[in-house]
């Protein structure tokens, strides 16, 4: 074997040593993230099950009637575009009905505003 090829092999294995160091790295680090994913999820759907709880009185009643009438076929699972349809109205009049859903329970989305409203609360 030549000094050379002594040499590459040499170099070659230290390469790889470092290879390897870096891998073991980024592993520790993809686990931290995705460690943390899970706790965010774990936390998220803690939330999902416990929105904030809306002041007094029937959720329902909070509603104008169309609004109950969007929110009704939001529970069903409908789009807002099927709900536009259903209602005869507009997709952006079916986001300003839901925008005033969301601020009258104090929720953020779809999801949170179906929970809300099968619990009635």
């Amino acid at each position: 074997m030549s000094p050379n090829a002594s040499e590459q092999d040499d170099e070659s294995a230290c390469d790889l040593v470092e290879l390897l160091r870096q891998a073991h790295a980024h592993q520790r680090a993809a686990q931290q993230l995705i460690a943390r994913a899970e706790e965010l999820c774990r936390q998220g759907h803690a939330a999902a099950r416990n929105p904030p709880p809306c002041p007094g009185g029937d959720v329902w009643d909070r509603f104008t009637e169309r609004e109950t009438e969007v929110a009704e076929l939001l529970t069903q699972g409908m789009s807002n575009r099927i709900i536009a349809r259903r209602l005869d109205i507009s997709e952006r009049t079916v986001k300003n009905h839901l925008n005033s859903i969301f601020q009258k329970l104090g929720v953020a989305d779809r999801t949170q505003t179906v929970i809300a409203l099968m619990r009635g609360t």
